[in-house]
């Protein structure tokens, strides 16, 4: 499941909440079953790419705070961990737990998104990568033109 970099995400809701044209022909085009509802999609869009910001966001932070873990615990003296350490460790918890959250917002934004929009995913792709996919396109798909 490769998600949409943060600032395409941004740019996807500022388009939504703006009402662009360029992103309601992205949208006529990747969802031809929706027929002339394009203003519904566009607003069950924008919960969704939030929900998908969150959740690369958290994933975001959950790399920097292990690898500036990784860099502390390198050179710990064996024994007793330092108070630095015991920090990062409870703030990689928390980060991580932000994310579970963020993965769970996500995966009720799907189902929302899904509902709402009229859109069906394939068989045999969850949800939540099939979302993830749609909104890479529709991100792409603005753009390039």
């Amino acid at each position: 499941m490769q998600a949409s970099p943060l600032s395409a995400l941004t740019d996807l809701i500022d388009r939504a909440e703006r009402a662009d044209p360029a992103l309601d022909a992205a949208l006529a085009a990747l969802a031809p079953s929706v027929g002339k509802n394009i203003a519904q999609l566009r607003t069950a869009l924008v919960p969704l790419a939030r929900a998908q910001s969150a959740l690369v966001q958290a994933n975001i932070d959950i790399d920097l705070v292990a690898d500036e873990l990784r860099r502390y615990q390198k050179y710990a003296m064996p024994g007793k961990p330092s108070l630095q350490i015991v920090q990062l460790r409870k703030q990689q918890a928390s980060v991580k737990q932000a994310a579970l959250l963020a993965r769970q917002a996500f995966a009720q934004a799907t189902h929302a998104f899904l509902r709402e929009s009229g859109l069906t995913a394939p068989a045999r792709r969850t949800p939540t990568d099939f979302t993830t996919l749609w909104l890479g396109k529709v991100s792409a798909q603005v753009a390039a033109g």
